[in-house]
């Protein structure tokens, strides 16, 4: 999905699941994503705004995806600190009981919103039960599709169905014909990680197995030599697909010659990859909208009690990077915007 296809999605949700009318959505609100400035955008207001306190609280690090993140937060933040906003950033590295701590401490600071991703529900049931208890707005981004839903304040999950972009990936190594297709999980508690491989093996005509390797992203070396060890156990395995754009590019050097790769996830490295053959594609989510989206919402709810969805996600991905578009996203890859 692209971006101006992303906001045309939103402009269309009329009636939010609250029953509050969205009179064109978030662009008759005056909001210019990425036209513009978003405080410029907004125009002079005619009344008071409240002081919009945001809390974006990650399971991520500071790898090539999350970086990307971040600068969708900080941009978004930029464009509207002039209005009365103000974001503190919390990034686990994949450390549940940070994250934890991370959405007690914005609870403690009563902020008005938390944008946070969800790749354990059970781990972070308690806090966002008690964050939204207190009237906190709850929005998921990146993982956690559906995972609290009930929440008295939950608004919506910005993001890609992982399921879904995983069956994408799937029918890319069906046509491709490969017949034995390993994806590496490189997070074990991340259910979003689960969703793709299940996807893929949904779609895939040939065998699926899958690779375990936690916190991959911290040990990109000890990873490339697990991933090459599998290899040479399974020398049948002809495809590879990597959850995130470091392990997969770490992963080249280890691979058989002529193996089918994919990806999720972009950085420049994966970007030149694709443009020279080693990598198939890339399922793109677009997380600079993740990242960037939140902080707008978080700002309409507070000071125009604005909701987004339906009930519904709104979705940034996937979409496909193959060698015949990665031109076309290469420069802003190595911007840091996608």
């Amino acid at each position: 999905m692209s971006e101006q296809d992303t906001l045309e999605l939103l402009e269309s949700e009329r009636i939010t699941r609250r029953g509050v009318l969205v009179k064109g959505g978030l662009l008759a609100a005056g909001a210019t994503v990425l036209g513009g400035p978003v405080a410029s955008a907004f125009g002079a207001s005619s009344r008071a705004e409240a002081a919009t306190k945001l809390a974006v609280v990650t399971h991520g690090d500071t790898g090539s995806f999350w970086s990307v993140f971040k600068k969708g937060v900080d941009q978004a933040h930029n464009d509207l600190a002039s209005r009365g906003l103000s974001v503190t950033q919390v990034y686990a590295n994949n450390d549940v009981s940070k994250q934890v701590s991370g959405i007690n401490a914005a609870i403690a600071a009563n902020v008005k919103v938390i944008a946070t991703s969800v790749p354990d529900a059970s781990a972070l049931k308690d806090p966002l039960t008690a964050a939204s208890k207190k009237g906190i707005e709850i929005i998921t981004v990146n993982s956690g599709l559906g995972a609290f839903d009930a929440l008295p304040t939950y608004e919506v999950h910005v993001g890609q169905t992982e399921e879904l972009a995983g069956e994408g990936a799937g029918k890319q190594f069906t046509a491709a014909g490969a017949k034995n297709l390993v994806v590496l999980i490189h997070e074990a508690s991340n259910s979003g990680l689960t969703q793709r491989a299940a996807g893929a093996k949904k779609t895939f005509k040939g065998t699926t197995k899958t690779l375990v390797i936690p916190n991959a992203t911290s040990d990109l070396p000890g990873t490339q030599q697990k991933i090459g060890a599998y290899f040479k156990a399974n020398p049948k395995t002809d495809a590879f697909l990597g959850l995130n754009p470091d392990v997969t590019n770490a992963a080249l050097n280890s691979l058989p010659s002529g193996t089918k790769v994919g990806t999720f996830d972009l950085s420049p490295q994966i970007i030149t990859a694709i443009a020279g053959g080693k990598v198939m594609f890339a399922v793109d989510q677009q997380q600079y909208l993740q990242g960037y989206l939140p902080v707008v919402f978080a700002y309409l709810f507070v000071n125009n009690l604005n909701t987004i969805g339906n009930g519904s996600p709104v979705l940034t991905g996937p979409g496909f990077v193959t060698k015949s578009n990665a031109s076309r996203v290469a420069a802003l890859a190595k911007a840091g915007t996608r």
